[in-house]
């Protein structure tokens, strides 16, 4: 089969020279602005994942940024709650410390208490004796 195209037409009936000139000047400049659309959607594309790119950049900085500050807080209930448990230990040891205080204080002033009744029995009896020995 043998295509006889309309452009081999009209190159025929045209001076060659400047028929070639006219269609190359339609074909490239169709050519130009196909690759104009394409760069504009290259760009567009670029620009559209350029600014998903920000957002979740600052989505990631807001996340960690959240993150640090739970952990602040969390710290900072724990170092509280440590806190007060160690006052109350000091506390009860305090506490501890003064029943064992007490408690030797006590255990002294009767054991102090004991002697002086034993040496209060053994001067009394020996006056007793003295006196029936005196008698």
């Amino acid at each position: 089969m043998n295509y006889y195209s309309w452009l081999q037409d009209y190159l025929a009936r045209l001076d060659g020279k400047e028929a070639r000139r006219e269609y190359y000047e339609r074909y490239y400049a169709s050519w130009h602005e196909v690759a104009l659309k394409m760069a504009e959607a290259i760009a567009e594309s670029q620009a559209m994942l350029a600014s998903v790119s920000v957002e979740t950049q600052q989505r990631q900085a807001q996340l960690t940024q959240s993150f640090f500050d739970s952990v602040l807080v969390n710290l900072n209930t724990q170092t509280r709650s440590n806190l007060a448990a160690s006052r109350e230990l000091a506390e009860q040891a305090l506490r501890g410390q003064e029943a064992t205080q007490t408690l030797v204080q006590e255990s002294v002033s009767a054991y102090v208490d004991f002697l002086d009744s034993m040496l209060s029995y053994y001067r009394t009896d020996m006056r007793v004796d003295g006196r029936s020995v005196e008698n």
